[in-house]
């Protein structure tokens, strides 16, 4: 009997590890190992400088980092609100390790009464590891990208909004014996993050965006640069499938047991 006790241990204690070996690798991919951090402040203060500079419109604004990339521009007549230009960007928050990122979103909403948002799309910048700035390329769905041509502007008409994808100029590749271009997989790979020093895990996104008058289209546009800056945290190991963590006090060779 003491025999028989020993191998259905050993039986169970191998079937336990295997079940925890497989556990693992799906928490691997389905784990939040990694949290994207918006650096409201930079942008509030690049916006506060660049708004002092022009007398156009009377604007409050209003940045919002936690969960989102959020910026909030509320124009005044008389200091009384007349309508509001949001733009937000995204992924923001914890992220897992898969699928990697294949492109930025971007959002603009537009409620004031009688003035168009243009985005120019050929002058923003993107740069992706702290390294040199590329152009921002917007992803038009069914349309081939050409480089060789100057990307349409993005407007954004009174009382409505707009969802773009982008993406950088070097994420572009033209296959063998392809005219079209083709978008590569991943922009952002969080695998590379771990081999990045910590000032080099962030990417940023400047932003130019025009807003002008329709009832007065030959008056000045006013022209911001938005510069959305994102920081890339390592989150600590820890366990996200509850099965997991029963495993992990079960099985004998896991740590700390």
């Amino acid at each position: 009997m003491g025999v028989e006790i020993l191998i259905l241990t050993i039986y169970f204690i191998c079937v336990i590890y295997v079940i925890y070996q497989m556990a693992l690798s799906v928490e691997a991919k389905r784990e939040d190992q990694f949290e994207i951090e918006f650096d409201g402040e930079t942008l509030q203060a690049a916006i506060a400088t660049q708004l002092a500079q022009q007398t156009l419109y009377d604007v409050e604004t209003e940045v919002v980092s936690q969960g989102k990339a959020l910026l909030k521009m509320t124009f005044l007549n008389q200091k009384q609100p007349v309508g509001v230009v949001a733009v937000q960007m995204g992924p923001v928050g914890k992220q897992p390790l898969e699928p990697p990122i294949k492109n930025l979103s971007v959002s603009i909403a537009n409620t004031l009464p009688d003035q168009q948002v243009f985005i120019n799309w050929d002058h923003s910048a993107i740069a992706i590891y702290g390294g040199p700035a590329q152009r921002v390329i917007r992803q038009v769905p069914g349309r081939p990208t050409d480089l060789l041509q100057p990307q349409v502007y993005t407007v954004v008409n009174p009382q409505l909004q707009t969802n773009v994808a982008v993406t950088g100029e070097n994420m572009l590749s033209r296959p063998a014996d392809q005219m079209a271009l083709e978008i590569g997989s991943s922009l952002i790979d969080m695998k590379q993050i771990p081999k990045f020093k910590e000032q080099q895990r962030q990417y940023s996104l400047r932003l130019l965006m025009w807003v002008r008058s329709m009832a007065y289209p030959d008056s000045p546009a006013m022209q911001l640069l938005l510069p959305f800056t994102f920081q890339i945290k390592v989150l600590p190991d820890h366990v996200a499938l509850p099965v997991l963590s029963w495993l992990l006090n079960l099985n004998p060779f896991a740590p700390n047991s």
